[in-house]
């Protein structure tokens, strides 16, 4: 019976992608990431697929587009909200409709130096992860959905883990709200 679930609700795959790895955030944000890519997290067109009948595929934010996991994540107003505000804070200029696995895995193409993409990598995958979180949040239990609020723990997030996992010092909390690219953490030494 179980390899008959298994068969039925698992898609075997031949080559599986690594785990993606960023020390300097908990297990569980990698883990939610790393479904993110293979788009193995439950929007309502992936549910669909998997034969679940929510009566709607619309985007229980927006109300207004099927919901997929490119567009909970990145197309949502709720969400682009929320990407306006993480660009703002760190000066940079995300292009319009982000490439999902551009972003995740840090594409030079968005402008972040080198030595300062494992933390920018950081803050893309938390917040990946809390849009996430404070969707279901909404759905499930009709928080309310504020992209300030939303950013504030991001920010608030990311500062905790990364100055709690690195070996090096960290910024302080203000340097970190007003240049959080400016870590010594992300200069090479020498």
């Amino acid at each position: 019976m179980a390899k008959l679930i298994d068969d039925k609700s698992i898609q075997r795959e031949l080559n599986p992608a690594p785990t993606l790895k960023n020390n300097l955030i908990p297990i569980k944000v990698g883990i939610f990431v790393w479904r993110l890519l293979r788009k193995r997290i439950a929007v309502r067109v992936e549910l669909d697929r998997r034969g679940i009948d929510l009566g709607t595929l619309l985007c229980p934010l927006c109300n207004d587009v099927v919901e997929s996991v490119d567009h909970a994540i990145f197309s949502c107003k709720s969400a682009q909200d929320i990407w306006n505000g993480i660009s703002k804070w760190w000066n940079l200029s995300l292009p319009p409709g982000s490439i999902l696995d551009d972003l995740i895995k840090c594409s030079t193409s968005i402008g972040v130096e080198s030595s300062k993409r494992k933390i920018w990598q950081a803050v893309v995958w938390v917040t990946c992860y809390l849009i996430w979180k404070n969707r279901n949040l909404k759905v499930f239990k009709n928080d309310c959905w504020a992209a300030l609020k939303v950013i504030a723990e991001i920010q608030v997030k990311t500062y905790e883990w990364i100055k709690n996992r690195s070996r090096k010092p960290f910024l302080p909390w203000q340097q970190w709200l007003l240049l959080p690219a400016s870590s010594p953490l992300t200069h090479d030494p020498g």
